[in-house]
């Protein structure tokens, strides 16, 4: 039911972690009416909702448009229920972008925002090209512009030279922001970009100690979100049966939040508003507003 949809290839932002710009080249943009074209025989084919990718998918550009502009078109064909992308790049925001998420309904309220560190010194040395204060600048217009956006992010820690200062600026930035759910890692080294000729690389065992406060502290804020959601009516899109049960169907809001609803004779695509009704760890679980349940 969720077409992936490569939009471009290559990377130019040469993050000094990062292979990509050395394996798959500088980027490149395919066409917009390609695109269309892909995004309406998924339609044909029976796909409801679009996933557009890239390695920095807003810094997509074309001499007939931007990302932007892209977005609105593929917004506008019909039978596209959700449009999600991933990944864009903090630099490449803009204000035109988040207003054509606000303005079409189909497009979700939900974005995937790297961070990577919440430490300046340690964003520098990623070539990163933005820091903490520009980043949460970012997040606030975001919530300004779209109110409940739903926000992950991804956070490497133990990047080499990271002291102790430069993890706790990592956890504060989370603090502030309170991301929905973040995917985090341990920093590892890949032969062939700058940071794996770094000197001061982090033992492992702080790695990992680390990467486990990271974790904790987003369970927790993970959970808080979540329980804000009970009462609370979300959209949900039925993809399969719950892994626990046969009688529950489970789907994703638009954020990104898998929920978990009695099975009352929907059907996978469809749509259903639903109540939450509770929250544990990264789940949902609510009832359909429009069905009485025994």
């Amino acid at each position: 039911m969720n077409a992936w949809i490569s939009i471009m290839r290559g990377c130019d932002k040469f993050c000094t972690f990062c292979i990509v710009p050395f394996t798959r080249g500088r980027e490149r943009s395919r066409p917009i009416e390609s695109i269309k074209k892909e995004v309406e025989d998924a339609v044909k084919n029976g796909f409801i909702e679009v996933s557009l990718l890239g390695q920095n998918v807003n810094s997509y550009l074309t001499p007939e448009g931007d990302f932007t502009y892209l977005l609105e078109e593929l917004a506008q064909i019909n039978g596209v229920k959700r449009i999600r992308y991933t990944s864009p790049h903090p630099k490449d925001m803009t204000d035109d972008l988040l207003y054509v998420m606000k303005k079409y309904d189909n497009i979700c309220n939900y974005i995937h925002l790297p961070l990577q560190s919440g430490s300046d010194k340690i964003l520098k040395r990623m070539n990163r090209t933005y820091n903490s204060n520009e980043f949460l600048k970012l997040v606030q217009k975001i919530k300004a512009i779209l109110p409940n956006c739903s926000l992950s992010t991804d956070v490497i820690v133990g990047f080499p030279g990271e002291s102790e200062k430069d993890f706790n600026d990592t956890l504060e930035v989370m603090k502030i922001v309170e991301f929905d759910f973040a995917y985090m890692f341990k920093y590892s080294s890949r032969p062939g970009t700058k940071a794996s000729q770094f000197s001061d690389q982090i033992e492992e065992e702080l790695k990992q100690e680390r990467l486990l406060k990271l974790i904790d502290l987003q369970k927790k804020t993970t959970l808080n979100n979540n329980m804000k959601l009970i009462g609370s009516i979300q959209d949900i899109i039925i993809e399969k049966k719950s892994k626990k049960s046969n009688k529950y169907w489970s789907g994703r809001t638009e954020g990104n939040i898998w929920t978990i609803i009695k099975d009352s004779g929907q059907k996978i695509k469809d749509q259903v508003a639903v109540e939450i009704t509770g929250a544990e760890g990264v789940t949902l679980f609510g009832k359909n507003i429009n069905f009485e349940e025994s």
